[in-house]
């Protein structure tokens, strides 16, 4: 355990920057408040209360910044929930996790296909582009459930621009697909893979997304230098920066 609190706090230290940004000028940081200050301690003990180090503390840390940005532009309707997809993880590994913040436990915790083009066993290309077939990175925020050609689906509204902003226009959702499952893994090492879309297992399909849909947010992390210094999800820096007591 005291191992662990030093990884987490050395990568707390690393990604403090991309949450709390200071000027490239070497000018002083903006002075922040008491609320403020106690954020990272309050993500540290979130973390470790969901006791679980196959979700990595970068993409925890990084979904945290996310979460908190979009709250804050009253975005998120369902703030207490938050789903992070760890593409850096094989598609062999369970790498869809669904966290309920208010109770600081892991509610979901299954395997989830990438694009096709993105690569096999792992995810290594990314693309926002209309027919690439590629997963996209960033953040989403969930729209509702319908029934279509790939059965019971949600849509995924994509908000960081660049990276995921085409998503509606590349029918990007989440659903369930055959090819998801253990069964397919025991076949042939890795999942089938997608046009682009998140998918599933099915049998855990339909409670996920009726958990989630209509208003949590989504995201889909890798760790691409590009998108970290990019993302305007990342890169919000509100002029309020304090927090109300209730956010963790």
């Amino acid at each position: 355990m005291v191992f662990r609190s030093a990884i987490l706090t050395l990568l707390l230290f690393l990604v403090t920057p991309l949450i709390y940004p200071g000027s490239k000028s070497h000018e002083p940081d903006q002075p922040t408040v008491a609320n403020d200050a106690g954020l990272l301690p309050d993500i540290r003990q979130l973390y470790e209360s969901l006791n679980d180090t196959s979700l990595k503390a970068e993409a925890f840390l990084l979904a945290m910044k996310g979460h908190r940005a979009l709250v804050m532009q009253n975005q998120v309707i369902k703030d207490s929930l938050l789903t992070i997809i760890d593409y850096s993880l094989p598609s062999s590994s369970q790498r869809f996790f669904v966290i309920n913040l208010a109770r600081k436990c892991m509610v979901y915790k299954t395997l989830v296909a990438h694009g096709r083009n993105s690569g096999e066993l792992y995810a290594l290309r990314f693309s926002n582009k209309v027919r690439s077939h590629q997963s996209a990175l960033g953040f989403y925020i969930t729209g509702n459930p319908y029934m279509g050609g790939q059965g019971y689906s949600m849509i995924l509204n994509g908000i960081d621009t660049g990276y995921n902003d085409q998503a509606r226009m590349r029918a990007i959702v989440i659903h369930g697909a055959d090819y998801a499952t253990e069964n397919y893994i025991k076949l042939y090492g890795r999942l089938g893979r997608s046009f682009g879309c998140p998918a599933l297992p099915p049998d855990v399909n339909k409670e996920i997304i009726d958990l989630i849909k209509e208003g949590s947010v989504v995201f889909g992390f890798y760790p691409d230098s590009n998108y970290l210094n990019q993302s305007v999800v990342l890169g919000y820096q509100p002029a309020d920066r304090t927090l109300s007591a209730s956010y963790l």
